[in-house]
């Protein structure tokens, strides 16, 4: 059984199919530091808020810090 928890609040970015002409950093926070025995990951998914969703996982490089994590996007 796989067990998941929220560390951070839930960011909605928009608006939806905008394209950047170059990659953006966003820098999202968390309280990962807290439970130290559970990793960090990023999900994300295209569903309006308001519908059911599936959430992806993004393989992203990303750079941790002890409230923040950190991932360039080129698109919402």
């Amino acid at each position: 059984m796989t067990r998941e928890a929220m560390l951070s609040p839930l960011v909605m970015c928009g608006p939806q199919g905008l394209v950047f002409l170059r990659p953006v950093t966003l820098r999202l926070p968390h309280c990962a530091n807290a439970v130290p025995s559970l990793g960090l990951t990023i999900k994300a998914t295209d569903t309006e808020a308001h519908l059911s969703t599936d959430w992806d996982q993004i393989h992203l490089p990303a750079t941790t810090t002890l409230n923040t994590v950190a991932v360039k996007v080129d698109h919402f």
